[in-house]
């Protein structure tokens, strides 16, 4: 009877102590601090430090929250978001790519951010922008988008192609001086970035109009085998290409190795990294001839999740997050044009590598906004790792991969 008596009196001062430290749903300065939580995509550039910055500087600014800045690796983010879904512990926001949120609203996993960001933020986000509008509700926040470019090392090439063809004649006139032509990722990743470039490059489309994977279309097959004679006949790229992921090839371009690189916002951040003696120029990522212009634009959204703890902290976090002395500065590290419209007009992002980012902009296609996206990105992946290693023809993988896909989509 006695330990029962301490065990109740000892929580009944601990809810009084706790009612004094919430009243009105935030603590006061000497009580127990509320955790928001926000992942973080390890964007190529981006720096670290200044991350924890953001974070030291919005606890200060509201000393109520312990901010819990989590950097996750993008090849890991799909899988961790889904396991934390899943047990029902998400974070209360992170940067997705946008083509997941049709999945996670099949969970009903996520909440629009209108509901907690305030309108100010929302009216300096470029229109343009906002590709997460899903039935005329903005579900995700823009957090970055941008379309790729090719990038080219003066000092091995000079010549910028017109066509996928010129490409290749290029490429493999600037492997006679023992370099590489082009970088070629060949690792399995998060998106299947580099046969999207081809495969747009030849007037691809993923699925048709009833919902279909048309993969292995004549335009896939074109793609698929444009880049095995580029990487078994020509060898023009990068030796232990299929072992590498995009993080791991691109610096061999950017150590002055490699002629040409199709690439995105990050370059910049990457060549001025390496202090290089060389220069280098931004053009387009070229159609195959006979083909209109078409490069992959990439957006990343920040998505909220109904399930987390603290929706009016982040939603509080990220409107601090969006003022130009923070998210522009982020930009630039990422390599990413300003999704708002105060921050596109600082001069910093007034440069060669902008404009061809704008030029492309144009013409840009961006990945199909579909439920499942992530496991056909995956298997379209294996496909091409299947031709590339001989174990298939690009014929006999796409067809492969449609049916996968296909059969992915049934479920």
């Amino acid at each position: 009877m006695k330990k029962s008596i301490i065990v109740f009196a000892l929580i009944l001062v601990f809810s009084l102590s706790s009612t004094s430290f919430f009243a009105g749903g935030q603590p006061d300065s000497g009580g127990d601090k509320i955790t928001v939580t926000f992942w973080w995509r390890d964007y190529e550039g981006i720096d670290h430090d200044f991350v924890k910055q953001i974070e030291a500087a919005f606890e200060v600014e509201n000393p109520q929250y312990d901010m819990d800045l989590v950097i996750v690796d993008w090849n890991a983010m799909h899988d961790k978001l889904t396991t934390s879904l899943a047990a029902g512990t998400p974070p209360d926001a992170s940067v997705i790519g946008t083509r997941w949120l049709l999945e996670f609203m099949d969970l009903d996993a996520v909440v629009s951010p209108v509901k907690y960001v305030s309108q100010s933020t929302i009216d300096n986000i470029a229109p343009g922008a906002m590709e997460a509008k899903i039935g005329g509700v903005l579900m995700g926040l823009p957090f970055a988008a941008g379309s790729r470019f090719m990038a080219m090392n003066t000092s091995l090439a000079t010549k910028v192609p017109a066509t996928m063809e010129e490409l290749r004649e290029y490429a493999i006139e600037a492997t006679k001086g023992g370099n590489y032509g082009l970088i070629m990722p060949g690792g399995k990743h998060t998106e299947l970035s580099d046969f999207v470039y081809y495969f747009y490059a030849a007037g691809g489309d993923f699925f048709d109009a009833n919902g279909k994977s048309i993969v292995n279309s004549a335009a896939g097959v074109k793609a698929l085998e444009f880049m095995l004679k580029l990487a078994n006949d020509d060898k023009v790229v990068q030796e232990g290409y299929m072992a590498q992921d995009r993080k791991q090839s691109h610096p061999i371009f950017f150590g002055g190795k490699a002629a040409y690189v199709m690439i995105g916002a990050w370059a910049d951040t990457e060549y001025n990294k390496m202090n290089a003696d060389w220069k280098i120029q931004y053009m387009q990522i070229p159609p195959f001839a006979g083909n209109k212009p078409a490069p992959l634009i990439v957006t990343d959204s920040i998505a909220v999740y109904k399930d987390g703890a603290n929706l009016e902290g982040i939603g509080k976090f990220l409107d601090f997050l969006y003022k130009d002395e923070w998210k522009a500065p982020l930009d630039k590290q990422m390599g990413f044009p300003p999704v708002t419209i105060s921050a596109a007009q600082r001069p910093e992002f007034q440069t060669p590598m902008y404009k061809a980012m704008g030029e492309a902009n144009l013409n840009a296609k961006g990945w199909p906004l579909v439920t499942g996206w992530a496991e056909a990105s995956s298997i379209l992946i294996d496909a091409n790792q299947k031709a590339l290693l001989g174990q298939m023809s690009a014929k006999e993988a796409l067809d492969w991969a449609a049916k996968e896909i296909d059969k992915a989509n049934a479920e």
